[in-house]
């Protein structure tokens, strides 16, 4: 098969999902697009879903590596939103026609990877212990899903990246707060016979 077969299939599936919902999508209309016959499609991809989850799982592991140790939670999350406002209809046209739960996976791992580099890489997540670390790591990513799901549900109507980088402002040094808490409180010291002081 021609190297630059699976590559042309694939580009031309995103461009009939900013077209119309996956569900009228059919291979026979992606390989006139592109130009290759059916059997090329076969032999690259087992069907449409399959074809999905593979650019899906190219585009997320493109956002998690592309992610230097140093940049701030602000940068992460809106790295990723932006991923989703560049490809707005083609992620609509997946989700709101069954593909709900496909993307909900793929975007609670992106969660998961930009909350826990995050945290992993500071300072003070060499003060907390690990289990805390993982409340604060579960707490953040909760909220960083939630506020995704919270877009697919008004149907992508509202400007996600304003309200991520608002609600940055808003609680912007919250995290550090949170550990040097931690740390205050695992500094208490306990007196024989009294009360942690």
């Amino acid at each position: 098969m021609p190297p630059f077969a699976k590559r042309e299939i694939k580009r031309s599936f995103i461009k009939l999902l900013n077209e119309r919902p996956i569900s009228q999508i059919t291979v026979k209309e992606i390989v006139e697009d592109c130009g290759v016959n059916r059997n090329s499609f076969y032999y690259h991809f087992q069907d449409i879903p399959s074809l999905l989850e593979e650019i899906c799982k190219e585009v997320t592991d493109k956002v998690l590596g592309s992610m230097p140790d140093n940049c701030t939670i602000e940068d992460r999350i809106l790295t990723v939103l932006k991923i989703f406002v560049d490809n707005k209809k083609a992620v609509y046209h997946v989700y709101s026609s069954g593909g709900k739960q496909f993307y909900e996976q793929y975007f609670l791992r992106i969660c998961e990877y930009v909350t826990r580099s995050y945290i992993g890489s500071r300072e003070y997540s060499s003060y907390i212990s690990g289990e805390d670390r993982e409340y604060i790591v579960s707490f953040l990513k909760s909220v960083m899903y939630g506020q995704m799901i919270d877009w697919f549900s008004h149907d992508m109507s509202y400007d996600i990246m304003a309200h991520a980088k608002r609600l940055c402002e808003m609680f912007a040094g919250t995290i550090t707060a949170v550990c040097s808490k931690i740390r205050s409180s695992n500094e208490l010291v306990t007196i024989p016979g009294s009360e942690a002081v």
